[in-house]
């Protein structure tokens, strides 16, 4: 019979974990780690309720020795999220990675003594009452591999929020890929919320990171239908070596940057809100791009998936982009203003190949 796992039970305070913190021997984010997803409501009622001295569920960590710094590591296996969230209130700059969402203050729903407050605005007993609150944490042997870390963890999270594919592969994949992914990923974060495609729960859950790799696997491999096997499989392949990252890269910076012109409506034309989505981004990415231009820069292989029938060059005129933008939606939105095949086509599986075809021709015909 395999022993069991000695945890050790005991207790840490709030003022523990931000210490911890500010010497950087605590790991909120260890690689198997979901990114945040809480909203400011969900944080607030969890300062509330330290306000208010209710318990709290159990934080487990994972103690090891981290060779390179001698120093001890705490890595967070679960209760990254609270712990998130009370250092954030209590003191967001000891956050390496903060952004404007740890930005929170407690809401009325909630508490109304204290409603709109910050950490900073907290009367001093209110402070001292968070900073001495007590975490219950189990500890995790040092000694144990990371195969039982990882086994423990998603075990723990079989009962809460199932991890999302992206999530998964968060935590598979190390290589070029992935790096080059999230990196394009977190450059357009403001644009993903401004331009519609994803909200913060989405981004929270990494969706903007699996479709930035869909898009890249188009400035790859051509225009191809999406599912989680077909991205894997982009990470699997690119692991080791993605020799291409320099040039697609720049192509997706590139287009992104030029559909600013549409999305952001600076042109004075308003952009109807069906392209406001994933379903109709990718084939305007790839009509931007010039996926089906002869003369596409053969490092990609642009041409490849796509029919000769639609060898068109990049579109470089956001000028004519946007106003074929708005004559498809009038072709959409006219009864008879499509050919019945074609109108079954686009209200098909969006993700499919050929309803992406069938977009990317529309867009082609009418520019």
């Amino acid at each position: 019979m395999t022993e069991p796992l000695q945890i050790m039970k005991t207790a840490f305070s709030v003022l523990d974990f931000l210490e911890w913190q500010r010497q950087g021997t605590l790991d909120l984010r260890p690689f198997y780690q979901r990114r945040a997803v809480w909203n400011p409501r969900v944080k607030s009622l969890l300062m509330d309720s330290i306000l208010k001295g209710y318990p709290l569920p159990l934080i487990f960590i994972h103690r090891r020795l981290d060779i390179h710094t001698s120093k001890n590591v705490r890595q967070v296996v679960d209760g990254q999220q609270r712990l998130r969230t009370i250092l954030s209130f209590v003191d967001p700059d000891c956050l390496d990675d903060r952004d404007e969402w740890d930005d929170f203050r407690i809401q009325r729903t909630h508490n109304r003594e204290y409603a709109g407050m910050s950490f900073a605005d907290l009367p001093e007993d209110a402070r001292t009452t968070i900073l001495q609150t007590s975490l219950s944490v189990n500890v995790l042997p040092s000694d144990i591999p990371d195969v039982t870390v990882l086994q423990i963890f998603q075990r723990m999270n079989t009962t809460g929020l199932k991890l999302k594919d992206q999530e998964v592969r968060n935590g598979t994949f190390f290589g070029e890929f992935k790096d080059v992914a999230y990196a394009l990923a977190y450059e357009q974060n403001q644009r993903w919320v401004r331009w519609g495609l994803f909200d913060r729960q989405d981004i929270g859950q990494m969706a903007e990171v699996e479709f930035t790799s869909d898009l890249l696997g188009a400035l790859i491999r051509g225009v191809s239908g999406r599912s989680a096997a077909q991205i894997t499989k982009l990470y699997r392949e690119n692991d080791d070596d993605f020799h291409q990252k320099d040039s697609v890269s720049a192509d997706f910076r590139s287009i992104f940057d030029s559909l600013a012109d549409v999305y952001d409506e600076r042109l004075g034309v308003r952009l109807p809100d069906r392209f406001r989505s994933a379903a109709w981004f990718y084939p305007v990415f790839a009509t931007v791009a010039g996926l089906s231009d002869e003369g596409a820069d053969p490092r990609n292989d642009y041409t490849q998936g796509l029919p000769p029938s639609l060898n068109a060059s990049r579109v470089t005129d956001m000028e004519v982009l946007a106003t074929a933008l708005l004559e498809v939606d009038r072709l959409i939105a006219v009864r008879g203003g499509l050919p019945d095949d074609l109108s079954e086509g686009l209200r098909r599986q969006t993700t499919h190949k050929a309803s992406r075809l069938q977009r990317i021709r529309l867009l082609r015909s009418v520019m």
